[in-house]
């Protein structure tokens, strides 16, 4: 996999050579992959929180015997 300063050499030698819409696809599709990557990380530490969330609000209900009387 390429990394952030290749694939922006890439662009530029592309769009050096004229060819810029060729350029400006290689972006395109960059930044396409940076935002789906960054909503999946966005979208675990969310989902982490919730499961942090659900435990604590477990914990609390079960210290205070709603859990075990319904049980």
């Amino acid at each position: 996999m390429k990394s952030d300063r290749d694939i922006a050499n890439d662009i530029l030698a592309h769009a050096i050579d004229g060819d810029i819409d060729r350029a400006n696809a290689i972006l395109d599709t960059t930044l396409a992959v940076k935002r789906q990557s960054s909503f999946r990380a966005h979208s675990a530490k969310y989902l982490v929180a919730l499961f942090c969330l659900v435990v604590i609000c477990l914990g609390i209900d079960a210290l205070d015997g709603h859990i075990i009387d319904h049980l």
